[in-house]
């Protein structure tokens, strides 16, 4: 377990878009880290993402051919999981057991058995557990957080929510609950402080631009333990650009997570001003620290 944010050594299990992603955020942006492995079953990609992070830090960092070589690595003192969905949950136990620190993508497991397992490993283990679920560090989204808390707006009666991506070629309908739906299901249990008791999907006319085994868009529908309805619209395929959006509509007034990731609150009859602006491409931009 780390003792000191000071020069961390951080390997990534895994450097397909989002495991190349946090490769170059850490390289970027993160004090006191650095990349200093990865590993990849494609050695080809896993070099030249080490190469891209070489030009940013003047690090080299090693390149693995195997899973057990960078656990067995005593400079990696934590790993970031983000190896295909399937394999998270083995990859995850694994690290724990080489006493790794983990931040391991979602979801979790692709069955319930094994997150199950795992929960239980974390609980039992003196490694630090973390899942990317990043919203909740975002400003608008504690900012958010507080406002509810406030009580200044009653109740909370009703949240929808909106998820757009430009282009998921790979998508299939179940991952747009497992990867995208997820997000807001985590983000709504922290903002309220309860569980989600009972989840529904209903399926819109499916877009010219899905893949077979796609269903795009698609509605979820949720309640939670007090009552509060939550849809949340996703659309894998929108093709215009990355819009992440919450409305919060309450007793006293509604709370608006804008796409491009302000806070606006409509109350006693004022409205701010919305910020015109360019969508993002992807989450690597409207989440950029």
């Amino acid at each position: 377990m780390i003792k000191s944010a000071k020069d961390i050594g951080i390997g990534i299990i895994g450097v397909g878009i989002m495991g190349r992603g946090h490769a170059l955020y850490l390289s970027d942006y993160v004090k006191g880290g650095k990349v200093v492995a990865i590993y990849d079953a494609n050695l080809v990609t896993a070099q030249k993402v080490a190469k891209e992070v070489f030009k940013k830090t003047k690090v080299l960092p090693k390149v693995y051919k195997e899973l057990s070589m960078i656990l067995d690595d005593q400079q990696v003192k934590a790993v970031i999981i983000a190896s295909p969905d399937h394999l998270h949950a083995n990859h995850l136990e694994q690290a724990i057991l080489a006493g790794k620190d983990v931040l391991c993508e979602k979801p979790l497991a692709s069955k319930e058995k094994d997150a199950r397992k795992v929960a239980k490993l974390v609980r039992n283990s003196k490694s630090i557990v973390g899942i990317g679920f990043m919203r909740r560090f975002d400003r608008p989204y504690q900012d958010l957080k507080k406002e509810i808390e406030s009580g200044k707006y009653g109740k909370v009666l009703q949240i929808r929510c909106t998820s757009r991506n430009v282009s998921s070629p790979t998508a299939t309908t179940a991952m747009l609950l497992t990867n995208v739906a997820v997000h807001e299901i985590d983000i709504i249990r922290w903002l309220l402080g309860e569980e989600i008791v009972s989840v529904g999907v209903n399926f819109a006319k499916t877009t010219s631009k899905a893949n077979s085994n796609l269903s795009d868009p698609i509605s979820v529908n949720c309640h939670t333990e007090s009552g509060v309805l939550v849809t949340i619209d996703i659309c894998a395929n929108s093709t215009y650009g990355y819009e992440v959006g919450m409305e919060v509509i309450t007793e006293n007034g509604s709370l608006v997570i804008e796409n491009l990731g302000q806070l606006n609150i409509a109350y006693n009859f004022k409205l701010p001003t919305r910020k015109g602006g360019t969508l993002h491409k992807d989450w690597m931009g409207r989440f950029k620290p």
